[in-house]
């Protein structure tokens, strides 16, 4: 499929013309078919942070002449490895907000899968409950086909800088008796929130948009330590 192509850039414009409230699970597909190489604009500066406080690279349906072009697909390495989400605009003026917004785990989900809404096996499995006649815990660190390399840079960066975090870390735990039973853990604990569970679980919801949507990802419990885990740099 040909990258800055015009014709998904006017997909794009008619599904923006669609209201908000009216956006189905088919409108939903439309986009994620059109969105990847669809010819786009960017700004300057090109990445600003949201509400969120998340960095975003901004796209935005271009005006009429001639342009710089960017896409999607064409940029997806440089957001990777910089730890960026993407915001898409209806039009230069940014005026009505974005019209969709890709966190980076939406952005590795595609990369890996070649789906936004994260790994379409996965979310078979993950609603069926986890059945086992015993309970064996495995702990591995997570391979460059589940986590790369760049996403664990970026999380940890992130857990540095927002956190204070001194040496975040990562493992992947199997436990037939979690659902879905295949986890990623990282090294925040109760103890350092002062036994606070609403602050661990809004630092938990944070960490969330860097990951795959039908990943699951939990804190560190009190009687592990992270011996076993790989820092995340």
């Amino acid at each position: 499929m040909p990258k800055f192509d015009l014709t998904k850039t006017s997909e794009l414009a008619a599904l923006f013309a669609t209201p908000r409230e009216q956006r189905d699970s088919a409108w939903i597909q439309g986009f994620y078919s059109a969105v990847p190489d669809a010819t786009l604009m960017s700004f300057t500066p090109q990445v600003e942070y949201g509400p969120d406080q998340f960095p975003y690279f901004q796209l935005a349906i271009p005006d009429p002449g001639p342009l710089t072009p960017f896409c999607v697909s064409h940029v997806l390495d440089y957001i990777l490895d910089n730890g960026l989400g993407i915001a898409i605009f209806g039009d230069s003026t940014r005026a009505n907000g974005p019209q969709w917004v890709f966190s980076y785990g939406d952005l590795l989900s595609y990369n890996l899968y070649g789906h936004f809404d994260g790994d379409p096996n996965e979310a078979n499995q993950a609603s069926a409950p986890a059945q086992s006649a015993g309970r064996e815990v495995l702990q591995a660190a997570p391979s460059e086909s589940y986590f790369p390399a760049r996403a664990r840079r970026s999380l940890g960066r992130y857990m540095r800088r927002m956190f204070q975090h001194p040496d975040p870390k990562v493992t992947l735990v199997m436990d037939p008796q979690l659902n879905p039973p295949r986890n990623l853990m990282i090294n925040l604990t109760l103890a350092q929130y002062q036994g606070d569970r609403s602050k661990l679980d809004a630092a938990m919801r944070y960490l969330t948009w860097f990951i795959p949507r039908t990943y699951s990802l939990m804190p560190m419990p009190p009687e592990w330590n992270d011996s076993g885990f790989v820092p995340l740099d």
